[in-house]
């Protein structure tokens, strides 16, 4: 993967974006267990698959970003 050109305040940005979805993530997975509804724990066993997608393309992301050009 090419090295991707990031300006520091993007950079801090993505930081930040990553901070918020673990927080959500964490949040739901704390959650997800003392809940009843079976539609409302599909719905958030959803959620947090995704947000750790994203937090792990977000990761990607930004170790792209960092790597020296190979």
């Amino acid at each position: 993967m090419s090295r991707i050109q990031l300006a520091p305040h993007e950079t801090f940005q993505i930081h930040e974006l990553l901070q918020l979805k673990n927080n959500f993530a964490l949040k739901i997975a704390g959650l997800t267990d003392s809940i009843a509804d079976p539609k409302l724990k599909i719905l958030l066993e959803t959620d947090l698959r995704d947000s750790q997608q994203q937090i792990q393309e977000l990761r990607d992301f930004l170790q792209a970003s960092i790597e020296p050009n190979q």
